[in-house]
């Protein structure tokens, strides 16, 4: 919906909500508007509220049933926008403006130094933002509070259009990024671990709808479902509503895998990623993501990584490859899905051989994948696979 200026009434409150990188992407940047308005509906979609966009923001006005916390929560983890806060609205006066910082102001507990910022977009109005600021200041002062731009820890944010003004206090960090779907779809390999959750938000963040597909150990795909994965993913769907879930057996690859000893792990990698790279063509997807991370495992030296790619040919993305665990475990506890992840689960990465080899052979992998007939073996796991949609 398109901005009204004039429909806003004096003492309004609502949250403005702003674009993340998005003015930096030149002729794209009205689809990639259109589409992140498009994701902030879907993640309001039972809330009561009503959305406008003000040129590089949205205004999303409460109504008599708006539960203004989970809408702000809700904001708080949509990607393509760098933040958000919550303002009250009165005229483009001087004196309202200040009035209004005032009463905000009031209501703040533990305020002492506080940085006023200020922008008049209309400059035909008889002041300019100097003005207001020194009229802010003056009244905040009187509140024994202090202004100051350095060593703050309030914020007041004035922003004057010709028929209305916004006044508000902090504001809240959004995830920035892209919002999702604007890359595309990827393929995300989902563990049971800490990793591939992690990995999967940042593929978010970089405008990806995540299709995740996750090899599990169960006989009945029923307990896949109920387990931790899926509740992974379900935390995940927090960022963005929508997603797909290909649960997808492993003991058809487990018998043609077991004698191969220590290259059964790089194998069962390969596998994996043969997999990924079949759904990634059904479902038109151009990327596959992993949690991998250098070194981390002994499934992750480079001379295992290399080998267990050999013959994919889909780009894999691995946005962890340079972090150290303490960095995505913060990550993950910052995201939500940190106590999931270290839930007990049977993860078919524990199959493996208890040496598995640091460096392997790209020719032995092939072979061996050859011999095992791996694509025929990948056919028939995707036919037995149960796919979650939401």
């Amino acid at each position: 919906m398109a901005f009204k200026e004039k429909a806003f009434k004096e003492n309004e409150v609502l949250a403005i909500a702003h674009f993340g990188e998005l003015w930096l992407k030149g002729h794209n940047r009205n689809e990639y508007i259109s589409r992140l308005i498009k994701n902030v509906n879907a993640q309001l979609a039972n809330e009561s509220y009503n959305l406008e966009r003000d040129y590089d923001r949205l205004v999303i006005r409460f109504t008599e049933d708006s539960d203004v916390a989970s809408i702000t929560a809700k904001l708080g983890r949509t990607f393509g926008l760098s933040g958000h806060e919550i303002s009250t609205t009165t005229a483009p006066d001087v004196a309202k403006i200040a009035a209004a910082a005032r009463k905000l102001l009031k209501a703040r507990t533990g305020a002492k130094v506080v940085k006023i910022s200020s922008h008049r977009s209309d400059k035909t109005l008889p002041f300019d933002s100097n003005d207001i600021i020194r009229r802010v200041k003056k009244d905040i002062e009187k509140l024994g509070l202090e202004a100051d731009t350095k060593g703050f820890d309030t914020e007041i944010g004035i922003s004057v259009k010709r028929n209305v003004a916004f006044v508000s206090i902090e504001r809240a960090r959004g995830p920035g990024g892209l919002p999702v779907g604007a890359s595309g779809k990827g393929v995300v390999l989902m563990s049971g671990g800490i990793d591939s959750p992690v990995a999967a938000w940042y593929a978010m963040k970089r405008g990806v709808v995540p299709v995740y597909v996750h090899i599990h150990g169960f006989q009945d795909a029923k307990e896949a479902e109920s387990g931790k994965v899926a509740d992974l993913v379900k935390t995940l769907s927090g960022y963005y509503p929508h997603y797909r879930l290909y649960l997808v057996p492993s003991h058809i690859f487990q018998a043609g895998s077991f004698k191969f000893g220590k290259y059964e792990l790089i194998l069962l990698k390969a596998f994996m990623l043969k997999l990924a790279e079949r759904v990634a063509r059904k479902e038109k997807a151009r990327l596959i993501f992993t949690g991998e991370s250098l070194g981390q495992v002994a499934s992750q030296t480079p001379g295992n990584l290399y080998a267990a790619q050999q013959g994919t040919r889909t780009p894999i993305l691995r946005p962890l490859i340079g972090c150290d665990k303490e960095e995505i475990i913060k990550t993950a506890r910052k995201i939500g899905t940190y106590e999931d992840s270290i839930r007990p689960y049977k993860d078919v990465c524990s199959i493996n051989a208890k040496s598995p080899t640091l460096s392997a052979d790209p020719k032995k992998v092939k072979e061996m994948l050859s011999q095992m007939d791996v694509n025929r073996i990948v056919t028939r796991s995707l036919k037995l696979a149960r796919i979650v949609d939401a």
